[in-house]
């Protein structure tokens, strides 16, 4: 008798255990669709709203070009929100890395692969210094990624607090062809997509961002990890930087103004985990990338006052985080 009642809770546990496995399964599903959704809504929407002008030869190029920049940024920063990092100065980094670079060209003559080293390395010291001196003093990310950010601040209003810095477009053209900007994004995809998925440097970034503790603990070397990704990211950086360069001609105060918070808005609408964690997934950062590049020309498009569209942008953030924001996690 007791050998039946225990066989009757046992499958009475086991019934219950496969309706949870069932409903956790189909929530994965739609949480993993929704971005994806969001993305083909916000495309229909504005072809709508705009009367098919987003859909115009001209605004698509201009499209395809912003969406280039912050698909190429967001794939770095899908490493540092991995691990539940937060920066504020790649707008500024960005800024500096193009100074550096258009002094080169402009003032110095430099060969053009040199200034583009010069770039990208600019970038990557700028980032590994928001990391590194996070890491030696001890102190939040965002911290110092604002100390960063306030310095370059400095220099770019310095430098350029009333002149511009102005590179002949026609000889940089072949810079903006799409095919090699089709190549170059496919090129670093595939290489953060390895990364972050078979690779140590991927797993160990989602581990620390579930527990820096249960991370240590397993042998995982928090502090290295934690450089290496923001390197990375620098190295994102600078080549969205040189590409931006390229496409306007033009380095002034405000390059790369703007970047970082369309970053930190492509993470939330691609639905990448804010506390990073096993749930990081790097496409989830890209689809965010195009959502937020067609958010953006749209709103323009509509007619929407340009200094409001940050605003639009703004109040739909804070939706989204209010919506979607883990509550139980400390």
């Amino acid at each position: 008798m007791e050998a039946a009642i225990n066989n009757r809770d046992s499958d009475k546990n086991l019934a219950i255990q496969q309706e949870l496995d069932k409903k956790a399964k189909w929530k994965a599903v739609i949480e993993a669709a929704l971005p994806f959704a969001g993305l083909v809504f916000t495309f229909f929407f504005f072809v709508v709203v705009t009367g098919g002008r987003l859909l115009a030869s001209g605004n698509m190029a201009n499209l395809i070009n912003q969406s280039f920049m912050l698909v190429l940024v967001a794939i770095g920063a899908a490493f540092v929100y991995a691990h539940g990092g937060m920066d504020f100065s790649m707008g500024t980094v960005s800024g500096v890395s193009q100074l550096v670079m258009g002094l080169l060209l402009v003032n110095l003559k430099v060969p053009v692969w040199l200034a583009i080293f010069a770039c990208i390395i600019s970038s990557m010291f700028l980032m590994g210094m928001v990391g590194g001196l996070s890491l030696v003093c001890r102190v939040p990310i965002f911290v110092c990624s604002l100390c960063i950010r306030s310095i370059c601040t400095g220099i770019l209003n310095t430098v350029l607090s009333n002149k511009e810095i102005l590179l002949t477009y026609g000889d940089y053209a072949h810079f903006n062809d799409t095919g090699i900007k089709a190549g170059m994004l496919i090129l670093l995809f595939a290489v953060g997509f390895y990364l972050f998925n078979y690779t140590a440097i991927g797993k160990n970034q989602r581990a620390i961002g579930g527990s820096q503790n249960t991370a240590s603990q397993s042998g995982i070397a928090i502090s290295p990890n934690i450089f290496v990704a923001f390197l990375f990211l620098g190295v994102c950086i600078g080549i969205a930087s040189f590409f931006s360069i390229f496409r306007v001609a033009t380095v002034s105060a405000q390059s790369g103004s703007g970047l970082e918070f369309n970053i930190m808005t492509a993470i939330v609408l691609g639905g990448f985990p804010f506390a990073g964690g096993d749930n990081a997934r790097l496409h989830a950062a890209v689809v965010g990338a195009v959502t937020v590049a067609i958010l953006s020309n749209g709103l323009a498009l509509w007619g929407l006052d340009v200094n409001l569209v940050n605003s639009v942008k703004g109040a739909l953030f804070i939706a989204i985080i209010g919506l979607s924001y883990n509550r139980g996690r400390k």
